[in-house]
């Protein structure tokens, strides 16, 4: 019954079919059930109590086993969602790390499915025994958890939660795979790469186990009252926080999804395009807005504005470090691009600007300038709205917060042009020099602050080039920074002059060897 499953399964989709079909071996079926079953075994007997309730003169006649309800659920809350986690992501990195490796991944490109298809086999394929032994302890979870006293409608949510954490997370893992799986060449290669998507599992999973796990607890006690997002009681509210968690999840795994079939269909294009960029900035900006809208109208709270801040001017620009990588074009295509547009020019058949801003193709400077746009939109309304007992609690001017927030956005867009300069090298390591390259310059400014600090030298100045320019103002004025701002409008305007420079040339010597190449070929069509 189970083989004949799987082939109405292989009608519905034929890569789920060939990973069934390749672990559902009757070994494989065996040990995994043998495992499920002696886990449980063994799992009742260190949550179970015995007590001598008769004996005689030589041993216990009677006893009372007792099963620790409340021990076994939250053993068990703990241990399956973390087995499907961890191990799903093990596997799913280690198995597309393997097909790229010996090469059949580019086989299974070729296949008529889409990559929709394809990468959706992998995620319910892959892990298959791993969801059949959780799928036979889940019996055992169902019952403890009825026993422990939690409600049934909470039950469910768990599963539903567990599902949903695991989309995300196999979709993580097959965007980790696919962008990194390429660059190894080697075995041992793949399996670092592997236990590396462990540690990150288990890093990002653990948290998120618990979030959930303690989430009834909290209720209860109504530690969560004050939580809010965009005005929403989600501390009040538990179905409201399970619809606003369902939906966090599932915004969050279709972005990752979008850039897993881009990856996946062309390996040489950008993680996402332009257009996505800026609606998946958008949306993470807006979403982050939620959690800190309320300290400026229900409650003004310090933590709230510690938090807000922090996110704002210290997290920003290594956040925006990850989209300049999805987004930068490497050099082949930024060739491509400046040779089109050298052709064209003089026809004007296309806007250079619209090319600029759309464009799969083109240098992202603009789109990154049109994302840090969109932040400066979504943040400012919030510094502006802010009421003057907030800044009084953190000691920071509101002219100082904006001032911050523009050197901030400049800095990233400074990030951006570097990289995409580096990115335009004609080494093979371009990636790892356009990655030290901006290490070195987020690292050299704080590194001169810390050395001149104990020389008792204080040059606020370098702050403005430094990951954090906010910092300037702890012992800098608005002037000063008002001047580091326009040194970085300056080393902008030359970082933008030179990558302009270099397209340029570039498109010229391609347009020119690629014309020489058809004239040869012309005249020795003719001769």
């Amino acid at each position: 019954m189970l083989f004949t499953l799987i082939d109405k399964l292989g009608e519905w989709n034929p890569q789920l079919f060939r990973e069934l079909k390749g672990r559902f071996k009757v070994r494989n079926l065996v040990i995994t059930i043998g495992c499920a079953l002696m886990f449980q075994g063994i799992i009742l007997l260190l949550c179970s109590e015995q007590d001598c309730l008769a004996s005689n003169s030589y041993s216990c006649t009677e006893f009372d086993w007792e099963i620790q309800w409340q021990y076994l659920f939250v053993t068990l809350n703990w241990m399956l969602p973390l087995t499907l986690l961890v191990g799903g992501v093990y596997q799913i990195i280690n198995d597309l790390a393997k097909e790229e490796y010996k090469g059949t991944l580019n086989f299974i490109r070729l296949s008529p499915q889409s990559s929709q298809s394809i990468l959706t086999g992998k995620i319910l394929g892959v892990p298959a025994l791993i969801y059949l032994g959780v799928f036979l302890v889940i019996p055992l979870h169902f019952v403890s958890a009825l026993a422990a006293g939690l409600p049934l409608g909470w039950i469910l949510a768990f599963y539903t939660l567990w599902a949903a954490a695991c989309s995300l997370f196999y979709s993580a893992a097959c965007l980790y795979s696919l962008m990194c799986s390429s660059q190894n060449n080697s075995q041992l290669n793949h399996n670092s790469l592997a236990g590396l998507g462990i540690l990150v599992a288990l890093s990002a999973g653990s948290p998120l186990i618990s979030m959930i796990h303690y989430s009834f607890e909290l209720y209860q006690s109504s530690e969560l009252r004050h939580w809010y997002w965009f005005f929403l009681p989600l501390g009040n509210k538990p179905l409201l926080t399970y619809i606003w968690m369902m939906i966090t999840f599932s915004v969050a795994t279709h972005w990752i999804w979008q850039g897993v079939n881009r990856r996946f269909g062309n390996p040489n294009k950008t993680l996402i395009s332009k257009s996505q960029s800026y609606w998946l900035v958008a949306c993470f900006q807006i979403w982050l807005l939620g959690f800190f809208l309320p300290a400026s109208n229900s409650f003004v709270s310090q933590s709230y504005l510690i938090i807000g801040f922090t996110f704002v001017f210290f997290l920003s620009p290594f956040l925006f470090l990850i989209l300049i990588a999805a987004l930068s074009p490497h050099r082949q295509n930024l060739l491509d691009w400046a040779r089109y547009r050298h052709q064209i020019n003089s026809e004007r058949k296309r806007s250079l600007v619209k090319e600029l801003i759309w464009g799969e193709k083109s240098p992202a400077l603009v789109a990154i300038a049109i994302n840090l746009l969109i932040t400066l939109v979504i943040w400012l309304p919030w510094i502006l709205l802010l009421p003057e007992s907030a800044y009084r609690q953190s000691d920071l001017p509101i002219q100082e917060a904006i001032m911050g927030l523009f050197l901030t956005l400049n800095l990233i867009l400074i990030y951006g042009a570097i990289a995409q300069i580096m990115l335009f090298m004609k080494t093979s390591k371009r990636g790892i020099w356009a990655a030290s390259t901006l290490i070195t310059v987020m690292v050299l400014p704080m590194l001169l602050v810390g050395l001149l600090a104990l020389e008792k030298m204080k040059i606020p100045f370098l702050w403005t080039l430094s990951p954090m320019p906010i910092l300037v103002f702890m012992n800098g004025s608005t002037l000063t920074a008002l001047l580091g701002l326009l040194s970085q409008l300056g080393i902008l305007g030359l970082l933008t002059w030179r990558l302009t420079r270099q397209l340029q040339k570039a498109g010229e010597s391609a347009s020119k060897a690629l014309f020489a190449a058809n004239y040869s070929t012309g005249m020795s069509t003719l001769n």
